[in-house]
């Protein structure tokens, strides 16, 4: 645990050192790459391992905006700046990194589908939480907008590659 706060705090420190665009692409990359492994590594050991129930047989219209809309907005506000912010409130030397494990767990659960979801959402979260927190230097409201970008287009291309092209990713 310790080894992998370090690794991180690495990590978050050269992330601080970018400007906002270097900080922005670099994040998008980063999470397109995580997003494609988990999809391949989840999907190898379950065929349907990120199907939600729920969505299927709505219209991609509704799929669409529940995905790429409704659920970045709400999820960054919930997960990134609420329960973060909050943990933030707490003063202790390792605020930063419980608020991100803290906001990545809970955002994990909330995506209970099936197991594998959980874990894929957790690291998700993880990654999220973390861009959250690097995002924050400049400005509160310039993080919350970042991240919600960065998950709509995430959002964006797993609608596009699983409802529309209908492949599995």
């Amino acid at each position: 645990m310790v080894f992998s706060i370090e690794i991180l705090n690495r990590i978050y420190r050269f992330h601080k050192t970018l400007s906002k665009a270097k900080l922005f692409i670099t994040a998008f990359g980063v999470l397109y790459f995580i997003t494609t492994l988990i999809s391949v590594i989840g999907n190898f050991i379950q065929e349907d391992a990120y199907q939600i129930e729920a969505l299927e047989g709505k219209s991609l219209i509704l799929v669409f905006f529940l995905l790429v809309v409704v659920a970045p907005v709400v999820e960054t506000f919930i997960f990134q700046y609420g329960i973060i912010e909050l943990c933030l409130l707490v003063r202790s030397k390792y605020n930063k990194q419980i608020a991100l494990f803290v906001s990545a767990l809970l955002f994990g659960l909330s995506h209970s589908y099936n197991i594998i979801y959980i874990v894929f959402a957790t690291i998700m979260g993880v990654s999220l939480a973390f861009y959250y927190l690097c995002f924050r230097k400049y400005e509160t409201k310039y993080a919350i907008l970042a991240v919600m970008i960065l998950h709509a287009l995430l959002n964006g291309i797993t609608f596009f590659f699983n409802y529309v092209l209908e492949i599995e990713i």
